[in-house]
């Protein structure tokens, strides 16, 4: 989880009459900080991080509900392989759930200085430079993929007359699948939905010059 320290610092706060007495100057700060948090919001790695870790862990389900087969047989053997199979079960499971769990903690820390900073004004002109250009599309596509296939694999297995162990690893394939692809999707959702927020303006308020790539401003 990124330390606090290296976030871009809170939003200044909301002056109580309304008007900021130097708005320029508060767009290209706010402009500097959208990026900032926005690339670390919506990193392209992260998703990746994601899917692997949904993908271990399913694996780790797997190994886990097989070794419990082994483990209820009540052979010698069966019994050395189910304890190998939990044991890679944990080996699987754990890190990669840590690893989930770090990312939820990261994403709501970066997400809400990332949401503060967004309702502080609104400016259209100021979305490129904080847009990360590939990183919505990343998250959302494979999210919808994931979650539907999750979706479709629990009806189908609930539906189906399977052996204990074919349901409880389908079953349990499913359930990672569909929550890994809810949690990309939310997060793809909550991006747009700021993106969608910058491009319309709060009437009556004139937009403020934008600073370029380069440090000029850009004027309309």
């Amino acid at each position: 989880m990124l330390p606090s320290t290296t976030l871009p610092p809170p939003p200044p706060p909301v002056p109580e009459q309304g008007a900021w007495g130097d708005r320029a100057g508060l767009l290209e700060e706010r402009a500097r900080a959208l990026g900032t948090l926005a690339r670390w919001y919506m990193a392209p790695h992260r998703a990746l991080l994601l899917w692997l870790s949904a993908m271990v862990f399913a694996l780790g389900w797997v190994l886990a509900v097989s070794g419990f087969q082994f483990l209820v047989t009540g052979e010698l053997v069966e019994h050395i392989l189910g304890v190998m199979f939990l044991g890679l079960s944990l080996g699987a499971t754990i890190p990669s759930s840590l690893g989930v769990a770090t990312g939820i903690r990261r994403d709501v820390v970066v997400g809400g200085r990332l949401r503060d900073w967004a309702r502080l004004e609104r400016d259209p002109r100021t979305l490129p430079l904080w847009r990360v250009r590939g990183g919505g599309l990343l998250w959302l596509l494979p999210s919808v993929l994931l979650s539907s296939l999750g979706l479709a694999l629990g009806a189908s297995t609930v539906s189906a007359e399977l052996s204990p162990e074919g349901f409880g690893s389908l079953i349990g394939i499913a359930v990672v699948f569909a929550a890994a692809g809810g949690l990309g999707l939310a997060k793809a959702i909550d991006y747009y939905r700021l993106v969608s927020r910058e491009l319309t303006p709060e009437p009556g308020l004139e937009p403020g010059p934008v600073q370029g790539p380069e440090g000029r401003q850009d004027r309309a």
